[in-house]
């Protein structure tokens, strides 16, 4: 599964739209609407800000190893 999926993966598991998880990470909806399509790229910065933001495991959102968010950190 690529990082595209598994960012639209993360965000439903948290049940938040495209709109709602762009402005928490200080982003566009257009932004996350592209983050999510098939071979576009994500920024390092996009990355860690998710990966802060969410408390998410960022060798999951990487690689899709190990688990979605770190643990005991999990909001």
């Amino acid at each position: 599964m690529p990082m595209n999926t598994r960012i639209r993966e993360l965000r439903k598991t948290l049940n938040l739209t495209q709109k709602e998880f762009a402005q928490k990470i200080g982003l566009k909806q257009n932004a996350i609407s592209y983050m999510e399509k098939a071979d576009s790229t994500v920024t390092e910065q996009n990355i860690r800000t998710i990966c802060s933001q969410f408390s998410v495991n960022e060798n999951w959102l990487r690689t899709g190893a190990g688990k979605m968010f770190l643990e005991n950190e999990k909001k």
